[in-house]
């Protein structure tokens, strides 16, 4: 008799099969996928400096609000992971992921998608047409991430959550 663990494994490895089926049927789009993880993330890192630069010539207060907030939830968000310590999909399935990834554990919540909707939020609430653009791009992080093998959806969702608590608390402060 299968337990209801065996069956949420094979129920999340059919749904990863599924979702990632028309990527790994053509050529180069598994590397499209990883190399899109990279580009999104590498933007995201890119970004942040710009409107902490801009915001401190301009409201050195709100620079230092888009400084702290992320930098607190951030070291949250990472303490929080080492804690609980949760199991990468491709720790508990047998998946082959999209995007590699070194290391084990720390999936939840997603450090990458936690920092996208900071950057993301901090920027909507600096200018509106640049944070809006970022929103978006963050969530195709997310899909990225859970499309890469290297997070659940759950962890995505809960790490967006997280920015954008701390986006908006960015906005708030200042």
């Amino acid at each position: 008799m299968e337990s209801n663990e065996e069956r949420r494994q094979g129920g999340y490895a059919t749904r990863y099969a599924r979702w990632t089926a028309p990527r790994r049927a053509r050529a180069g789009a598994p590397r499209a996928l990883a190399s899109t993880n990279r580009m999104l993330t590498a933007l995201f890192y890119a970004t942040y400096p710009v409107l902490i630069v801009w915001a401190a010539l301009v409201e050195p207060a709100q620079a230092a609000a888009y400084l702290v907030a992320p930098g607190v939830g951030f070291v949250a968000v990472t303490l929080f992971r080492h804690a609980f310590d949760a199991p990468r999909p491709y720790e508990r399935w047998d998946i082959a992921p999209l995007v590699a990834r070194d290391g084990a554990g720390r999936s939840f919540p997603s450090r990458h998608v936690f920092s996208a909707f900071a950057i993301a939020s901090c920027w909507t609430s600096w200018y509106a047409p640049a944070g809006t653009a970022l929103l978006a791009l963050a969530t195709a992080l997310a899909a990225c991430r859970v499309l890469g093998g290297v997070h659940y959806p759950r962890d995505v969702v809960a790490g967006a959550l997280c920015g954008l608590l701390c986006g908006l608390a960015a906005a708030l402060v200042a």
